[in-house]
Protein backbone atom coordinates (compact mmCIF):
# COMPACT_ATOMS: atom_id res chain seq x y z
CA UNK A 1 0.00 0.00 0.00
CA UNK A 2 3.06 2.59 0.95
CA UNK A 3 4.36 1.17 -2.67
CA UNK A 4 1.00 2.29 -4.46
CA UNK A 5 0.79 5.79 -2.58
CA UNK A 6 4.51 6.57 -3.53
CA UNK A 7 3.91 5.85 -6.93
CA UNK A 8 0.85 7.88 -6.49
CA UNK A 9 2.98 10.49 -5.45
CA UNK A 10 5.38 10.81 -7.58
CA UNK A 11 3.03 10.82 -10.61
CA UNK A 12 0.87 13.93 -9.14
CA UNK A 13 4.60 15.75 -8.91
CA UNK A 14 5.74 14.47 -12.42
CA UNK A 15 2.16 16.03 -13.76
CA UNK A 16 2.78 19.32 -12.04
CA UNK A 17 5.96 19.70 -13.10
CA UNK A 18 4.79 19.12 -16.95
CA UNK A 19 2.02 21.61 -16.78
CA UNK A 20 4.32 24.06 -14.84
CA UNK A 21 7.19 23.62 -17.62
CA UNK A 22 4.66 24.03 -20.61
CA UNK A 23 2.88 26.97 -18.86
CA UNK A 24 7.00 28.74 -18.62
CA UNK A 25 7.09 27.75 -22.38
CA UNK A 26 4.08 29.24 -23.00
CA UNK A 27 4.58 32.53 -21.09
CA UNK A 28 7.09 33.24 -23.12
CA UNK A 29 7.31 36.99 -24.08
CA UNK A 30 6.54 37.56 -27.94
CA UNK A 31 8.61 40.53 -29.30
CA UNK A 32 5.71 42.52 -30.86
CA UNK A 33 8.97 45.21 -32.44
CA UNK A 34 6.95 48.01 -31.04
CA UNK A 35 10.26 50.45 -32.82
CA UNK A 36 8.87 49.59 -36.03
CA UNK A 37 7.72 52.56 -38.56
CA UNK A 38 6.90 53.13 -41.92
CA UNK A 39 6.97 56.72 -43.66
CA UNK A 40 6.41 57.61 -46.80
CA UNK A 41 7.63 61.19 -48.53
CA UNK A 42 7.07 63.44 -51.68
CA UNK A 43 10.93 63.65 -53.41
CA UNK A 44 10.23 66.86 -55.62
CA UNK A 45 13.28 67.33 -58.48
CA UNK A 46 13.58 70.13 -61.13
CA UNK A 47 14.86 68.27 -64.74
CA UNK A 48 15.00 70.61 -67.44
CA UNK A 49 12.97 72.96 -66.20
CA UNK A 50 10.25 70.75 -65.27
CA UNK A 51 9.42 69.60 -61.38
CA UNK A 52 9.22 65.84 -61.29
CA UNK A 53 7.92 64.02 -58.59
CA UNK A 54 8.88 60.21 -56.78
CA UNK A 55 7.47 58.43 -53.59
CA UNK A 56 9.97 57.31 -51.46
CA UNK A 57 9.83 54.41 -48.43
CA UNK A 58 11.42 54.27 -45.79
CA UNK A 59 10.89 52.04 -42.88
CA UNK A 60 12.86 50.64 -39.79
CA UNK A 61 13.43 48.99 -36.56
CA UNK A 62 15.54 46.68 -34.72
CA UNK A 63 15.87 42.95 -36.25
CA UNK A 64 14.23 44.16 -39.78
CA UNK A 65 14.76 42.47 -42.48
CA UNK A 66 14.33 43.39 -45.80
CA UNK A 67 13.30 40.20 -47.79
CA UNK A 68 9.83 39.57 -47.00
CA UNK A 69 9.33 43.31 -46.11
CA UNK A 70 6.87 45.98 -48.65
CA UNK A 71 5.10 48.54 -48.79
CA UNK A 72 1.18 48.70 -50.81
CA UNK A 73 0.24 52.13 -51.99
CA UNK A 74 -3.45 53.33 -51.77
CA UNK A 75 -3.80 52.36 -55.23
CA UNK A 76 -2.81 48.73 -54.41
CA UNK A 77 0.64 48.77 -56.04
CA UNK A 78 3.31 46.89 -53.45
CA UNK A 79 6.91 47.82 -53.19
CA UNK A 80 10.07 45.74 -52.00
CA UNK A 81 11.76 47.41 -49.66
CA UNK A 82 15.62 47.04 -49.34
CA UNK A 83 18.74 47.88 -46.96
CA UNK A 84 20.68 50.30 -47.77
CA UNK A 85 24.13 52.49 -46.46
CA UNK A 86 22.42 53.87 -43.51
CA UNK A 87 23.55 50.46 -42.09
CA UNK A 88 21.27 47.24 -40.26
CA UNK A 89 17.44 48.42 -38.96
CA UNK A 90 17.16 50.79 -42.00
CA UNK A 91 15.06 49.80 -45.07
CA UNK A 92 14.58 52.17 -48.27
CA UNK A 93 12.29 51.83 -51.02
CA UNK A 94 10.87 53.89 -54.24
CA UNK A 95 8.16 54.42 -56.80
CA UNK A 96 8.51 55.66 -60.19
CA UNK A 97 9.26 59.14 -61.02
CA UNK A 98 6.41 61.11 -62.66
CA UNK A 99 4.94 64.61 -63.86
CA UNK A 100 2.24 64.63 -60.66
CA UNK A 101 2.23 64.14 -56.85
CA UNK A 102 2.53 60.83 -55.66
CA UNK A 103 -0.80 59.89 -54.81
CA UNK A 104 -2.43 60.82 -51.64
CA UNK A 105 -3.88 58.11 -48.85
CA UNK A 106 -2.60 55.59 -46.56
CA UNK A 107 0.24 53.32 -47.82
CA UNK A 108 0.43 49.95 -45.85
CA UNK A 109 3.78 48.58 -44.43
CA UNK A 110 4.46 44.85 -43.87
CA UNK A 111 7.71 44.34 -42.11
CA UNK A 112 9.50 41.25 -41.55
CA UNK A 113 12.09 40.63 -38.72
CA UNK A 114 14.70 37.78 -37.91
CA UNK A 115 12.75 36.37 -35.66
CA UNK A 116 9.89 35.64 -38.04
CA UNK A 117 7.50 38.11 -36.21
CA UNK A 118 5.76 40.01 -39.26
CA UNK A 119 4.16 43.47 -38.17
CA UNK A 120 1.90 45.88 -40.31
CA UNK A 121 1.99 49.93 -39.76
CA UNK A 122 0.41 52.69 -41.67
CA UNK A 123 1.44 56.15 -43.05
CA UNK A 124 -0.40 58.82 -44.54
CA UNK A 125 0.89 60.84 -47.57
CA UNK A 126 -0.98 64.02 -47.33
CA UNK A 127 -0.23 65.69 -50.60
CA UNK A 128 1.47 68.42 -49.56
CA UNK A 129 3.95 70.35 -52.49
CA UNK A 130 6.91 72.59 -51.39
CA UNK A 131 8.88 75.04 -53.90
CA UNK A 132 12.78 73.03 -54.89
CA UNK A 133 15.52 75.71 -54.05
CA UNK A 134 17.90 76.74 -57.08
CA UNK A 135 21.50 76.74 -56.13
CA UNK A 136 24.45 78.41 -56.26
CA UNK A 137 27.75 77.31 -55.37
CA UNK A 138 31.54 78.66 -55.12
CA UNK A 139 34.23 76.32 -54.76
CA UNK A 140 37.20 78.09 -53.35
CA UNK A 141 40.41 76.09 -54.22
CA UNK A 142 42.90 79.11 -53.12
CA UNK A 143 41.88 78.66 -49.70
CA UNK A 144 43.47 76.61 -46.90
CA UNK A 145 41.58 74.61 -46.23
CA UNK A 146 39.35 74.90 -49.20
CA UNK A 147 35.42 76.17 -48.80
CA UNK A 148 32.60 75.60 -51.24
CA UNK A 149 30.62 78.70 -50.67
CA UNK A 150 26.64 77.41 -51.22
CA UNK A 151 23.38 79.87 -51.04
CA UNK A 152 20.13 78.75 -52.38
CA UNK A 153 16.67 80.63 -52.84
CA UNK A 154 13.93 80.47 -50.30
CA UNK A 155 11.46 77.35 -50.06
CA UNK A 156 8.34 79.49 -48.36
CA UNK A 157 7.23 75.91 -47.21
CA UNK A 158 10.31 74.57 -45.90
CA UNK A 159 10.15 73.92 -41.86
CA UNK A 160 14.35 73.36 -42.77
CA UNK A 161 16.95 73.12 -45.31
CA UNK A 162 19.73 70.17 -45.03
CA UNK A 163 22.84 70.34 -46.83
CA UNK A 164 24.77 67.30 -48.20
CA UNK A 165 27.96 66.67 -50.31
CA UNK A 166 28.20 63.16 -51.52
CA UNK A 167 29.54 60.85 -54.93
CA UNK A 168 27.77 60.92 -57.83
CA UNK A 169 26.30 57.31 -56.93
CA UNK A 170 24.78 59.01 -53.87
CA UNK A 171 21.81 56.45 -53.19
CA UNK A 172 24.29 53.51 -52.70
CA UNK A 173 26.97 55.28 -50.55
CA UNK A 174 27.21 57.39 -47.29
CA UNK A 175 27.65 61.21 -47.96
CA UNK A 176 30.94 62.71 -47.58
CA UNK A 177 29.36 65.65 -45.57
CA UNK A 178 25.74 66.43 -44.12
CA UNK A 179 24.13 69.13 -42.07
CA UNK A 180 20.70 67.68 -41.54
CA UNK A 181 18.90 70.48 -39.92
CA UNK A 182 19.46 74.48 -41.29
CA UNK A 183 17.04 77.22 -39.90
CA UNK A 184 14.40 77.47 -42.61
CA UNK A 185 15.61 81.74 -42.79
CA UNK A 186 19.00 80.61 -43.71
CA UNK A 187 19.79 80.75 -47.69
CA UNK A 188 23.33 79.75 -47.44
CA UNK A 189 26.31 77.50 -45.68
CA UNK A 190 30.26 77.22 -46.39
CA UNK A 191 31.36 73.95 -46.50
CA UNK A 192 34.90 73.82 -45.23
CA UNK A 193 37.06 70.72 -46.07
CA UNK A 194 38.55 70.37 -43.23
CA UNK A 195 37.24 66.66 -42.23
CA UNK A 196 35.57 68.59 -38.91
CA UNK A 197 32.06 69.10 -37.96
CA UNK A 198 29.61 67.53 -40.57
CA UNK A 199 32.24 65.26 -42.10
CA UNK A 200 30.66 61.66 -42.39
CA UNK A 201 33.94 60.36 -43.87
CA UNK A 202 37.26 61.44 -44.31
CA UNK A 203 38.14 64.01 -47.09
CA UNK A 204 41.07 62.35 -48.23
CA UNK A 205 38.98 59.86 -49.71
CA UNK A 206 37.98 62.79 -52.17
CA UNK A 207 39.39 61.94 -55.15
CA UNK A 208 41.80 64.42 -57.65
CA UNK A 209 39.33 66.19 -60.71
CA UNK A 210 36.49 63.96 -59.74
CA UNK A 211 32.72 65.60 -59.81
CA UNK A 212 30.49 65.33 -56.91
CA UNK A 213 26.85 66.33 -56.00
CA UNK A 214 26.01 69.29 -53.31
CA UNK A 215 23.10 68.85 -52.68
CA UNK A 216 20.15 71.22 -50.93
CA UNK A 217 16.87 70.71 -49.77
CA UNK A 218 13.54 71.92 -48.39
CA UNK A 219 11.99 69.63 -45.51
CA UNK A 220 8.63 69.85 -45.23
CA UNK A 221 7.19 67.63 -41.85
CA UNK A 222 3.89 65.93 -41.73
CA UNK A 223 1.17 68.21 -40.06
CA UNK A 224 1.28 68.28 -36.63
CA UNK A 225 4.74 66.60 -36.49
CA UNK A 226 7.70 68.28 -34.40
CA UNK A 227 10.83 69.55 -36.15
CA UNK A 228 13.33 66.89 -35.37
CA UNK A 229 15.35 66.09 -38.76
CA UNK A 230 14.31 62.43 -38.57
CA UNK A 231 13.77 61.54 -42.06
CA UNK A 232 10.64 59.34 -40.49
CA UNK A 233 8.47 62.73 -39.94
CA UNK A 234 8.99 64.34 -43.37
CA UNK A 235 6.16 64.84 -46.22
CA UNK A 236 7.95 66.51 -49.05
CA UNK A 237 11.69 66.70 -49.46
CA UNK A 238 11.99 69.26 -52.26
CA UNK A 239 16.03 68.84 -53.47
CA UNK A 240 18.12 70.83 -55.68
CA UNK A 241 21.47 69.30 -56.70
CA UNK A 242 25.24 70.66 -59.08
CA UNK A 243 28.08 69.36 -59.03
CA UNK A 244 31.61 70.58 -58.48
CA UNK A 245 34.89 69.00 -59.34
CA UNK A 246 37.35 68.61 -56.63
CA UNK A 247 40.74 69.85 -56.97
CA UNK A 248 43.84 68.99 -54.63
Amino acid sequence: MKTIKQITYLLIIAGLLSVTACKKKDDKPVNTHDDAYGDVITKKMMMMGNAKYLPMFFAGAEGIVADGSSVKAPDGTVYDLNEFWAGPGKLKGQGTVGNTLPQAGTYTFTLKFSDGYVKTVTDELEGEDTTVPQITVNYNTNTNPQTIDVSWTPSPEADFYCIKMTDLDMAHNKPYFKVPMIDKSQTSFTITLDGSNGWLRPVSELQNDTEYYIVISAKKVENGTPVTGMSKDFEVNGCSKTTFRYQQ
